[in-house]
């Protein structure tokens, strides 16, 4: 008697990956990415699909249908998702319907074009889809291969972090089972500083306090302490919190949620300095002169009881003379010599010159349905870079006590800019009479300089963003180049190692250079080469983290806009490519695209270095910087993008417009004047009424 084969309950489609060729002479492959399906270990032969061309083989990954023939699995390639050693194709977008056919409108501002799907399967029209492309360059294969459902802000919200950036989500059961046997506290064997009137002060609406400080004056300057929130003592090595925390790297912090590097428990509970609750504490001791050079350090494991929560407005208002009923009791002792501190520390800053930007960050503020309720810049007080300072300094402290103890250091270095980036700036420097040293002699005090300078014509923002693209990138590395914007040779991180594995990292080396009692110091087997890899590892996971946040806040901002469609705003130029022009909205700090194809019909010419952008006939000229009146035409949440349309404010400029889609007629280009294909060499001039010239109106702008 035959006994027959069990069948096993599979998708109609999956994702699989080409392992091989069978004894038959079959390609063989594996089902991936499906932890459902981790365990089925059944041989799955596959079909020959020619159209998928060149030809499948071992190591491509394709998107398919198994289904049982014979007692044995059969995939049907539908598309291949990815070349053996290469990244996938994968795209997400909405499913749209026209004329009969289904394409996917790519949630990608930089996709132009909209992709005919052969099959939507159980997809309906305003669907959210993730999609694997395939086939020739120009004549791409889409297959859905996930379905989101209808789209919302929310879900593209999860969808993206999840999906887009690979950044881990959902926290494994043997994470939540180390979490009910987590270590006690040994009170013994550390310092009590319970008595100690140490503040934390964050946001308004932070969750997580990873750090207090205090300072007293003394004849010869100040003591100061820092006191950062002991995760080391709770995250072990090798620990599943530990493995989970590394592949995570760092928090990632979004408009309507955080995705965070430790569990709840430790990060908004046990690993934060809550008013009045004892905690297990990392402290940072300083001595600084009346200059705010730093004079001595020292690390402890230490016992702490937060005196208050305050807030950097709370702060602020208190420092200029209104203080609240909870700051009021902490004012005189901690606050006072604080803040006197602080101006110690901010003379050694602009001494040594670091780094001063004018930088527009955006504030977006959600409701819990996943609705903007207001969009605003960050308010930067006093109080902000109070804390800054101090945390600057503690992490200087922490790279010197680990060179000192010839241990390896995650340093957090930052190179200077390249030579390459630095000619961008010169055509516009030369136009104010300006000029840069060479690259060898560059200093950050120099663009502190020219950033000054600039404001006086109206250009600090615009200067300020140029310098701001050309800096190299901070980078995570066990190798010193030292910290080119904040001016300092050494430098690490050591304050928030709740949400920074390279944080995590120091904070194990001190312990082992200070032989900490408790535990949770650096193994030994740690060595230099593992630092390597691991550094670079953690800049790819906040790189991730930074391009999540910025794709999400822009789909935010373009939602919160689409009301505005149709409303004129007082923007200022950020940048400018054969694209058009890049703007950002004055009293909000969001940025679009002016495209060339609604400026006036003209021929552009862009300047060196992308700067100045200048009209052939018209003689309009705009300037890195510029302020201009744009008319919001296009706000996409599906693509985070926001379309402008210039407006010539005295009205002699004509358009073509059709809708929202501006047709092409201009050229931007750099001095040569050949136009840039044969066709429009043989069109025949458009003739218009000549614009009056004008004279950068706009350049009269205020900072």
């Amino acid at each position: 008697m035959t006994k027959k084969k069990k069948t096993k309950i599979l998708p109609e489609t999956c994702s699989l990956q080409i392992t091989g060729i069978g004894n038959q002479g079959d390609l063989m492959a594996v089902i991936v990415d499906d932890e459902d399906l981790s365990n089925f270990n059944d041989k799955i032969y596959v079909m020959a699909n020619n159209r998928i061309k060149p030809s499948l083989e071992e190591g491509d990954k394709i998107f398919g249908r198994v289904f049982l023939r014979n007692g044995n699995y059969w995939a049907k390639p539908i598309a291949r998702t990815q070349v053996a050693n290469e990244e996938a194709q994968v795209i997400f977008g909405i499913v749209e319907k026209r004329d009969g056919k289904y394409y996917l409108k790519a949630a990608d501002k930089k996709i132009h074009m909209d992709y005919l799907l052969e099959s939507i399967g159980n997809s309906q029209d305003g669907d959210f889809v993730k999609v694997a492309l395939a086939g020739e360059r120009r004549f791409k294969q889409a297959h859905i291969i996930k379905n989101f459902g209808k789209f919302d802000l929310n879900k593209a919200t999860s969808t993206l972090v999840l999906e887009k950036y690979d950044i881990p989500f959902v926290f494994n059961e043997k994470i939540k089972k180390e979490l009910d046997n987590l270590p006690i506290i040994n009170k013994k064997d550390r310092l009590d500083l319970s008595n100690l009137d140490l503040v934390t002060i964050d946001g308004d609406d932070s969750k997580d306090f990873d750090d207090a400080i205090w300072a007293e004056e003394t004849p010869i300057g100040f003591n100061l302490i820092v006191a950062i929130a002991d995760v080391a003592f709770y995250v072990r090595s090798q620990s599943e919190l530990d493995t989970e925390a590394y592949a995570r790297g760092n928090s990632v912090y979004l408009p309507n949620m955080v995705v965070p590097m430790l569990p709840e428990k430790l990060s908004n509970v046990l690993c934060s300095l809550q008013p009045k609750e004892t905690r297990a504490s990392m402290v940072c001791f300083m001595t600084i002169d009346k200059s705010g050079n730093l004079q001595s350090y020292d690390f402890k494991r230490a016992i702490i009881k937060s005196s208050a929560r305050l807030t950097y407005k709370e702060v602020q208002e208190a420092l200029d003379g209104k203080k609240s009923t909870n700051i009021a009791p902490v004012y005189k002792k901690v606050i006072e010599p604080v803040y006197q501190a602080y101006l110690a520390l901010d003379k050694a800053r602009k001494k040594r010159g670091a780094l001063e930007l004018v930088v527009d960050e955006i504030k977006v503020k959600v409701d819990k349905h996943g609705v903007v309720s207001s969009i605003s810049k960050y308010e930067s007080y006093t109080s902000n870079k109070i804390v800054e300072e101090f945390m600057v300094n503690a992490n200087v402290a922490a790279a010197l006590a680990l060179a000192k103890a010839n241990l390896p250091v995650m340093y957090r270095v930052h190179d200077k800019p390249k030579e390459e980036k630095l000619k961008d700036m010169l055509p516009l420097l030369h136009s104010l009479g300006l000029k840069l040293p060479d690259p060898s002699e560059m200093r950050p005090s120099h663009f502190n300089k020219v950033i000054e300078m600039c404001s006086k014509n109206g250009y600090a923002q615009g200067i300020s963003d140029m310098v701001l693209r050309m800096q190299s990138q901070a980078q995570y590395s066990p190798e010193n180049i030292s910290h080119f914007g904040l001016g300092l040779k050494d430098y690490a991180h050591f304050t928030s190692p709740i949400r920074r594995y390279a944080d995590l990292l120091v904070h194990r080396a001190l312990i082992k250079a200070y032989d900490m009692p408790d535990g949770g110091g650096l193994e030994d087997e740690v060595t230099m080469n593992a630092f390597v890899d691991m550094g670079q590892h953690l800049c790819i996971t906040e790189r991730k983290a930074v391009s999540a946040e910025r794709d999400i806040t822009a789909r935010f901002v373009s939602s919160y806009l689409q009301p505005s469609i149709g409303s004129d705003f007082d923007v200022k130029v950020t940048g400018m490519s054969t694209a058009g022009l890049f703007v950002r909205i004055a009293s909000l700090g969001a940025e679009g695209l002016i495209p060339l194809s609604s400026m006036p019909d003209d021929r552009y010419e862009i300047a060196l270095g992308n700067v100045e952008m200048t009209a052939e006939r018209s003689g309009l000229s705009l300037k890195m910087g510029d302020a201009l009146k744009a008319k919001l035409v296009e706000a996409s949440p599906i693509t985070g993008g926001l379309i402008f349309k210039y407006i010539d404010e005295d009205g002699s400029i004509d358009y073509m417009d059709k809708g929202n889609r501006f047709m092409p007629r201009t050229v931007a280009r750099s001095r040569k004047k050949e136009p840039i294909n044969k066709e429009q060499a043989n069109e025949e001039p458009i003739k218009k009424k000549k614009a009056k010239k004008k004279y950068n109106k706009g350049n009269k702008c205020k900072d």
